[in-house]
């Protein structure tokens, strides 16, 4: 009996996992048991995949990522229950030279916070921008939701960017620096094309203005601070983690795997005891900790479940092996895999942790694709595709606020998301010629 090839089977348990999602099933249960499926599919003995399945859950890389996201979702929620993102928000919306570019910071900075459907936190400032309704449900709703996530693909707090460091093997740093241009592009044609400037918009922003410069220098202080002190305290701490690690005895392995975590978890501690300390003391820390926690952590776990098993069945070197043969590029298959992924899971882990394995074995030992830029292609399409689904809870959030429909939202943002795509790509190009 012929085998079938590893391509249709991997779509066929797409397929299937994208059902189970839309039929409420938990994203990490369907990933992990379509990781199973694939590798008894592919004749792995089921001990093998038993223990491959236990051992990548109890891993210290997994454990580690349990607790950064765990981390993570505990800062952000105190960082709203205690204000000072608002104070920041506020602070900056007081002082923007223009309603227009308000409207694209003040999202912004509320999307530094990678809370769930958080796009609702930062719609009533945006509409608060457009007292005089001088522009269009849709486009208001299509600002809120884009320059929220305009950070994504950069921002170090988001569990989908900490999920493509940790399975493409790329530092931290390094990667916010390959993907630099996607939040400086996506700024821009969002305000060339959602927020094309008027007449009006050089006036007052439309909000209380901060008045003494003593009195706005410590309002923006106060809201920067938490988030300052969990970069700085990490981009401080890398290197000195690089200088002390090899006195310390540990293997290279084991030197790479905590400096992925160590400087980005002490950040997040202080800047936890800071909010402790000067935004409400410990209250602002109760009742944190949800269902939804839980609910997170067990996507990470199933996630790295499957990507354990397509390895060990070596999938992706099949799959790759597939698309060669029906003339499709590795390169392109890069861009189409996420898109799609994207456009059927709507959150950015759910991309990243089911195609970027694929991806992964296809250009791994592919000379004439550079390792770096074909993630950074993936990244780029997978996001495209997240934006562009009707299953992202932020779009869902943001048309019903503002009454817009998801088909008015989408098609507000379509073009420029479109045109960003072309920037990826002619940015990958360049990666080629340089890496």
């Amino acid at each position: 009996m012929p085998q079938i090839p590893a391509l249709a089977q991997i779509l066929v348990v797409f397929v299937l996992i994208v059902l189970a999602t839309s039929r409420k099933v938990h994203l990490g249960l369907a990933a992990g048991v379509g990781g199973v499926l694939l590798a008894l599919w592919r004749g792995m003995p089921l001990r093998n995949v038993a223990e491959i399945s236990l051992a990548e859950t109890f891993s210290a890389d997994t454990l580690l990522l349990l607790f950064l996201m765990s981390m993570i979702l505990v800062f952000s929620i105190a960082m709203k229950k205690s204000g000072a993102m608002d104070d920041f928000s506020a602070a900056i919306v007081g002082v923007a030279p223009s309603r227009r570019s308000a409207m694209a910071i003040a999202p912004m900075l509320i999307g530094t916070l990678p809370v769930p459907g958080g796009a609702i936190l930062s719609a009533p400032l945006v509409e608060s921008m457009d007292s005089r309704r001088e522009r269009s449900a849709g486009t208001l709703s299509a600002a809120n939701y884009w320059f929220r996530h305009c950070l994504e693909l950069v921002w170090p707090l988001y569990p989908a960017f900490i999920l493509s460091a940790s399975l493409s093997g790329i530092p931290i740093p390094r990667l916010i620096f390959l993907n630099l241009y996607a939040p400086l592009s996506l700024f821009i044609l969002g305000l060339v094309f959602i927020l094309p400037s008027k007449k009006e918009d050089k006036t007052s922003s439309g909000t209380a203005k901060i008045r003494r410069p003593g009195m706005r220098f410590k309002t923006i202080a106060a809201g920067v601070a938490p988030l300052g002190i969990v970069i700085g305290c990490y981009v401080l701490l890398l290197p000195v983690w690089k200088i002390l690690a090899p006195a310390l005895g540990f293997s290279p392995a084991n030197q790479a795997l905590l400096g992925r975590y160590l400087p980005v978890l002490a950040g997040l501690f202080l800047g936890c005891l800071y909010l402790a300390k000067n935004r409400g003391g410990c209250g602002v820390f109760k009742g944190i900790v949800k269902p939804s926690t839980f609910a997170l952590l067990g996507v990470i776990v199933g996630i790295r479940i499957f990507s354990s098993l397509l390895g060990a069945a070596q999938l992706p070197l099949a799959a790759a092996e597939d698309l060669q043969s029906l003339g499709i590029s590795p390169l392109l298959a890069s861009a189409l895999i996420p898109f799609i992924a994207g456009i059927v899971t709507g959150v950015g882990f759910g991309y990243v942790g089911l195609t970027f394995p694929i991806v992964i074995g296809m250009i791994s030992g592919n000379s004439d694709i550079p390792f770096e830029a074909g993630i950074v292609l993936a990244g780029a399409f997978g996001y495209a595709g997240m934006m562009l689904s009707p299953l992202h809870v932020c779009m869902v959030v943001t048309a019903e606020h503002f009454h817009a429909g998801l088909a008015g939202t989408i098609r507000k943002f379509a073009l420029p998301l479109f045109l960003f795509l072309g920037v990826g790509a002619a940015y990958t190009a360049l990666l080629f010629i340089f890496l």
